[in-house]
């Protein structure tokens, strides 16, 4: 008798005591964030959304001399025909201004025109950051501040180095 009342309270004080265990063994998983929810840039460059417009990828390439930048991404547009409107700063603080017409679906700038953005004259470094206004359509303008690539470096790239 004292042998079943002995194991009876050995399962009773131990189930607690392994479950608790369990649970706190368990228990970062229910307050980690799943990390595949976490948004991030899978490449080199940035994203950014203006209104219809999806912008993905954005970087700058640079040319070896570092004095002209071609800035390349994937547009989707999900509405009409719209402009996109663009603008730096340039290194004697004025301001260059442009526009490329983006059609419906998906547009990958910098490839050849009329969709290149060809920046000049920009005040920042390879391996630095081209700061460059963005706005498309109705949709507010966004500034970004765009990684300035060398292909050099990333060979991948060698097509997107911006001419003489």
């Amino acid at each position: 008798m004292a042998t079943r009342l002995r194991t009876a309270v050995s399962v009773l004080v131990a189930a607690p005591v392994l479950a608790g265990s369990a649970l706190l063994m368990s228990g970062c998983a229910f307050i980690a964030p799943q990390a595949t929810l976490i948004h991030y840039d899978p490449a080199d460059g940035i994203s950014a959304d203006l209104g219809e417009v999806e912008l993905r990828n954005v970087q700058a390439v640079a040319n070896e001399e570092g004095s002209l930048a071609n800035v390349t991404f994937t547009a989707i547009n999900h509405g009409e025909a719209v402009k996109l409107n663009y603008a730096y700063p340039t290194a004697d603080g004025s301001l260059t201004e442009g526009w490329i017409p983006l059609a419906p679906g998906s547009t990958l700038v910098g490839e050849e025109d009329p969709h290149r953005i060809i920046a000049e004259g920009f005040d920042a470094r390879v391996g630095g950051l081209l700061t460059i206004t963005l706005q498309a359509g109705d949709a507010d303008s966004q500034t970004l501040q765009v990684p300035l690539l060398s292909a050099e470096s990333r060979p991948h790239l060698e097509p997107f180095v911006p001419a003489e």
